[in-house]
């Protein structure tokens, strides 16, 4: 009898992960930042396609596969900031999905951040849901080179370095100074974040 029972689960598992299941084989394919990804026939004849981005339509919250690492942190730090966020796992990708409802078009809004390989993308779409189409579309990606906690503290790194760049830029329009010969400047490189004045 629990064999039976055993066995009819099993069953009905297989049967809605098949159901679930979705056909990625006639799905075209374009090349974002160094990743090939599968694009479903819905998004097909983008608005504009590049290096660094895939734009289904005009406005960028309808579809886009974004490959961000040359602007990780400012990007990673505003949406931070700006929407609700959650840790989640996608197609055996760790991942960070943002959610935020549009006023103005009073739809709901999706970023999902995750990296393919040592490179950090995110795809965004309408919505509240990462849905299946969302989870084939990374699932086409590389897995990640990234470790969990190497995967999420690069992104803590970056949102660190974002807080101390607007914490100086609001100093500097907090406390303007006449002389027009000295300029701030912020930098990056192997021992940190760097700041000062030059004349």
């Amino acid at each position: 009898m629990i064999r039976k029972m055993i066995i009819i689960i099993l069953a009905l598992f297989l049967l809605v992960n098949t159901a679930n299941a979705i056909d990625s084989s006639n799905w075209s394919t374009v090349t974002v930042g160094y990743e090939d990804f599968k694009i479903p026939p819905k998004y097909e004849n983008p608005y504009s396609s590049d290096f660094h981005m895939y734009e289904y339509d005009e406005d960028i919250d309808e579809f886009t596969i974004r490959y961000v690492n040359p602007s990780i942190m400012d990007l990673y730090g505003h949406f931070l900031e700006n929407n609700q966020a959650k840790k989640v796992k996608v197609a055996g990708h760790n991942a960070v999905h943002f959610v935020k409802y549009d006023r103005h078009d009073e739809k709901n809004n999706s970023k999902l951040w995750f990296s393919a390989g040592e490179e950090f993308y995110y795809i965004a779409w309408r919505g509240a849901k990462i849905t299946p189409t969302i989870k084939e579309i990374v699932k086409s990606a590389s897995k990640s080179k990234y470790t969990h906690e190497e995967f999420y503290n690069i992104l803590n790194d970056e949102y660190n370095n974002y807080k101390i760049v607007h914490a100086i830029e609001s100093q500097r329009y907090d406390y303007p100074t006449k002389d027009k010969s000295h300029h701030s400047f912020i930098s990056f490189g192997s021992n940190g974040v760097n700041y000062g004045v030059m004349t």
